[in-house]
């Protein structure tokens, strides 16, 4: 009986084709993730109404330091090999590359509704976004992780601007 081996090339962690390559993927889906955030919320409001808004706001920058570390090493990074390299990266092979996108966007969805259905379908349908990347990429999770970091930095330091109790 043979079992699954991962590996780090498995995963999606080879070392990238080319630097650029990872880079703009990178870029251009930090950009599309960012203008793609107001739509989510929109999208997240209408099915969750009722659920309020989370507000954390970082009181002091080494708060927001520790946020932004937080976010690059369990979401960034933990996260994506989770999803996209063990849970895409397997099942793509046996039922294709978007069931098995899907199904890392409904695993996102489960594993978020600790912090309430509405912040579960926001990460979800960011999880699709972060699945197309990955196929698009050509399976460079580098390309994945980074932009996740990144975009999640970009939402932290956005937070933190904002006054507590303002939308």
């Amino acid at each position: 009986m043979t079992g699954i081996h991962l590996t780090w090339a498995g995963l999606g962690l080879a070392a990238p084709v080319t630097v650029l390559h990872t880079a703009m993927f990178t870029i251009f889906w930090t950009g599309v993730l960012t203008a793609y955030t107001p739509t989510a919320e929109w999208v997240a409001d209408k099915l969750f109404a009722a659920s309020p808004k989370p507000g954390r706001h970082p009181e002091s920058m080494r708060n927001l330091a520790l946020a932004i570390a937080r976010a690059w090493a369990l979401d960034a990074f933990l996260q994506e090999i989770v999803l996209r390299g063990i849970v895409v990266g397997a099942l793509r092979l046996a039922i294709g590359n978007w069931p098995a996108v899907a199904t890392a966007a409904t695993l996102a969805f489960a594993a978020h509704l600790v912090a309430g259905p509405r912040r579960a379908a926001i990460a979800a349908q960011l999880s699709v976004l972060y699945g197309v990347l990955f196929v698009a990429s050509e399976f460079d999770l580098w390309a994945v992780i980074l932009a996740h970091g990144f975009y999640d930095t970009i939402a932290l330091v956005q937070q933190a601007r904002r006054k507590p109790g303002s939308p």
